[in-house]
């Protein structure tokens, strides 16, 4: 009896590990995923409305991996947690003992990064967090923490101010951020991976909201749910 009560339990950690995602099998495990889930939009159900954002193509682990999440409810009650006005706004980790339950039930991995030069952060732009060790050891993706840009507009000057400094950026850039706000300086560290197409409304005023002195927004911003088609 004690036997197959043991057997059945190592069958089931056997099983469970199968499903875990780790570091070593990230892009084996979002690849096959993303094959059988090929969805490229998505909506934000906040507390403040809808944020819809097209899935970029061309970042096939980063869409595979968000429209996972999505789909196991993992981002369901959770907060933008970080907001910094003229910048960005943070959702995916918290305080919330829950997350823990859930990156349990996943696993706790990186992405490997799919920065590609005409994925921009302009505004409106859906992008993956990286820890700062990544930032000079392949610059991995953290797996749950989003961040999406506000970002504000640039003067004339900065382009020429920051080339005289060693920066470069290409013609499309340059283009792109005459005409919209965002965060240039992000780009080619931070895998961008998707755009608002509606609901920039949304972001601004989640943009705005009161913070602390950690930019932890006073009153809660809530993730109600997200959801792909």
């Amino acid at each position: 009896m004690e036997s197959t009560r043991q057997d059945s339990i190592d069958l089931a950690i056997e099983k469970l590990a199968k499903r875990i995602i780790t570091n070593r099998n990230a892009a084996q495990k979002l690849i096959e995923f993303g094959d059988t889930n090929k969805e490229t939009n998505i909506i934000i159900y906040t507390s403040y409305g809808e944020l819809n954002i097209r899935l970029y193509k061309n970042t096939p682990l980063h869409r595979a991996n968000f429209v996972m999440l999505a789909k196991n409810k993992f981002y369901d009650n959770t907060l933008f947690y970080r907001v910094i006005d003229n910048f960005m706004i943070q959702g995916g980790n918290s305080d919330d003992s829950e997350i823990n339950y859930k990156l349990d039930r996943i696993g706790r991995y990186r992405i490997p990064n799919e920065i590609k030069k005409n994925n921009i952060h302009k505004k409106g732009a859906l992008a993956m967090a990286v820890s700062p060790e990544e930032q000079s050891l392949g610059k991995k993706s953290s797996s749950i923490n989003f961040y999406i840009v506000e970002g504000q507009e640039l003067p004339n000057y900065y382009f020429t101010q920051k080339e005289e400094q060693g920066k470069e950026y290409t013609d499309y850039q340059k283009r792109i951020y005459s005409s919209i706000s965002g965060a240039p300086h992000l780009d080619g560290d931070y895998t961008v991976f998707g755009e608002i197409v509606s609901g920039f409304n949304v972001l601004s005023k989640i943009s705005r909201v009161k913070v602390d002195k950690y930019n932890w927004p006073i009153n809660k911003v809530v993730i109600d749910s997200v959801r792909t088609f």
